[in-house]
């Protein structure tokens, strides 16, 4: 056995899940078929595209030329579908449908996302774009991409995104988030202008009328002129409304067939209906889920592994001694991933983007998340804050306590906490500084720590000088530490031994809980990007790829461990193994490996 296999070995690829982020509908030329096709992206693997039979439901897998997956998905009169990529590179792809082969790939210069596209009055495929904020036009007859410019002059402003080309010379969209506007580019003159009431969104575009929406508010415009139109009272009632109503009520967005039926997709299922009448069936997705990348990682008493996706808002359960895995459906009505995961009394409680969710789910039951029963949405935090970028901890009054950033366009944060016996939720806004996400929490016997920093969602990053915080549970903030100027802390923070280490800058500070102050500083090349106890005496800090271990007592590294990658999720089991991921691979540190770092 090799010295890197004594220290760690590779256990699986448990976390498997769809992420469905946009589709089409298209007649097959190679067989004359209709086929739905979903747009999957694969948290850091390779997107790709699922063609369905509409009748057979059987499905045909393509792989993506590049990227994680897609936003953007068009069928091109039944000979292309093109598809503009996130989140890493923004390309543009074309399949040809009757040859199944891709064309050379396009790049948007300097962006990381094609958002929504659509086909425009002149045949062109038109997207937005972040961090940008564009639009870029592409010719699927000549395989072109031309920027068309910059939609806003606001340099805050970093998305332009839900594309309609439905109003005859225009291209109409929205974007923000920093000041949310409302624009059309006129094709002819290739200008861009402002109308109707910025942060709304079209909703429906008819020969009759542009209709805009915010809320429960709604606008009318003329189709040509983008005029208001006067006197519009009653005209909601003529909106077109395609949504199925599922076995629980709740309604699910329908797509129109060919043929006079249906079809949607919720989550990791699927169904056809003959009409938005009946009450259609959930179905898996007819072929196989990729393995995807790990975001949130936790053990349960009996020592099994569960984690959550990269994207896709499902979670996973490894069996360390049989090898088994078991991937769920939709965890909450939202989309997004789940940062939190803490077991409390055999169950396990979730905090989730995008809906602020808190979520409690029970493995001994059966699963029924499409009726509220197993997992059971808890009260959210949305709409003021969105994204749990703190993680979960168990506090010291054994409530599950969890930091906060606020919603899109805002820099704020807050903290809340689960009582597990009555499962209610209290929340903490603002916990230190008005314009600051909560960025990580730890906590140990007698407090809750955390961290903030400037960072946003749909915002570029603040510089800001940081906070440390200690909250006692029912008395609230005893005492708060400013960091220096560009020492960011992020979410790699961990109690133990009353200490509490945080990354901040280029190095792992020390807390001493005694005397209130921070007193040791341990340098770390390529930062930190998780800490998490390996026992009761010893720490691991992923800090790039290396896994560095520290006595606590000493904050001395006493070994260094060269890992395959690097690592954000993490956690010492039940049977004393060190779980970790790279990517969507699970790893584990044996304790046996642990016990001779410790001696």
């Amino acid at each position: 056995m090799s010295r890197e296999q004594d220290q760690f070995e590779l256990i699986g690829r448990p976390c498997r899940n769809f992420n469905i982020l946009a589709t089409a509908v298209m007649t097959d030329p190679l067989d004359g078929r209709e086929k739905l096709v979903l747009s999957n992206f694969a948290a850091g693997q390779t997107g790709n595209l699922i063609l369905i039979d509409t009748r057979s439901m059987e499905a045909e897998s393509i792989e993506l030329p590049g990227d994680e997956g897609a936003w953007g998905l068009v069928n091109w009169r039944n000979e292309k579908l093109v598809v503009g990529t996130c989140p890493n590179y923004a390309y543009m792809h074309a399949l040809d449908l009757k040859t199944r082969t891709w064309a050379e790939p396009l790049q948007a210069a300097d962006e990381k996302y094609f958002w929504d596209m659509a086909i425009g009055s002149d045949g062109n495929v038109y997207a937005g774009t972040w961090p940008g904020c564009s639009l870029y036009r592409y010719d699927p007859a000549l395989h072109t991409l031309e920027k068309l410019g910059r939609a806003s002059d606001n340099g805050k402003n970093l998305y332009s995104r839900y594309i309609n080309g439905s109003a005859p010379g225009y291209i109409l969209f929205t974007g923000g988030y920093d000041e949310p506007f409302l624009k059309a580019f006129h094709l002819e003159s290739g200008t861009f202008r402002d109308f109707g009431t910025p942060g709304f969104t079209v909703r429906e575009v008819t020969d009759e009328y542009i209709c805009t929406v915010q809320g429960d508010r709604f606008e009318f415009y003329h189709p040509q002129t983008l005029e208001p139109l006067p006197d519009t009272a009653g005209w909601k009632e003529k909106l077109t409304v395609l949504e199925a109503a599922l076995p629980n009520g709740k309604s699910c967005r329908a797509i129109p067939l060919a043929d006079g039926r249906y079809a949607g997709v919720r989550g990791q299922d699927l169904f056809i209906a003959d009409s938005l009448d009946e009450v259609p069936e959930l179905v898996r997705i007819p072929t196989e889920a990729p393995a995807t990348r790990i975001h949130t990682l936790v053990s349960d008493e009996a020592g099994g592994i569960w984690g959550a996706c990269g994207f896709g808002q499902t979670i996973f359960h490894y069996d360390p001694l049989t090898g088994s895995a078991w991937n769920s459906s939709s965890v909450c009505d939202s989309g997004g991933e789940v940062y939190g995961m803490v077991f409390v009394d055999g169950k396990l409680y979730l905090t989730a983007y995008v809906g602020g969710d808190h979520i409690v789910y029970d493995p001994a039951k059966p699963w029924d998340q499409l009726n509220n029963r197993n997992p059971q949405s808890l009260r959210a935090l949305r709409p003021d804050y969105i994204r749990p970028e703190g993680r979960s901890v168990i506090g010291p009054d054994g409530g599950i306590w969890t930091g906060w950033s606020a919603k899109y366009g805002t820099y704020a944060g807050a903290l809340s906490r689960i009582d597990p016996v009555t499962l209610e939720v209290d929340s903490w806004s603002h916990p230190i500084a008005n314009d600051q996400q909560v960025a990580g929490v730890a906590a140990d016997d007698r407090y809750v720590y955390f961290t903030t920093n400037g960072g946003a969602s749909g915002l570029p990053y603040r510089d800001v000088i940081c906070h440390f915080g200690v909250w006692e549970p029912g008395k609230g903030l005893v005492h708060e530490t400013r960091f220096a100027a560009g020492e960011r802390p992020g979410s790699a923070i961990a109690a133990m031994c009353a200490k509490v280490f945080v990354k901040a800058g280029s190095a792992i500070l020390v807390f001493d809980r005694a005397r209130f102050r921070f007193e040791q500083s341990i340098p770390v090349e390529g930062g930190c990007s998780w800490m998490t106890a390996a026992g009761p005496d010893l720490l691991a800090a992923f800090c790039g790829s290396r896994l560095l271990f520290i006595d606590p007592h000493s904050a001395v590294v006493i070994r260094t461990v060269e890992l395959p990658g690097s690592v954000r999720a993490a956690t010492y089991t039940a049977t004393c193994d060190l779980a970790f991921a790279v990517e969507e691979a699970l790893y584990r540190v044996p304790s046996g490996f642990l016990q001779s770092v410790r001696s």
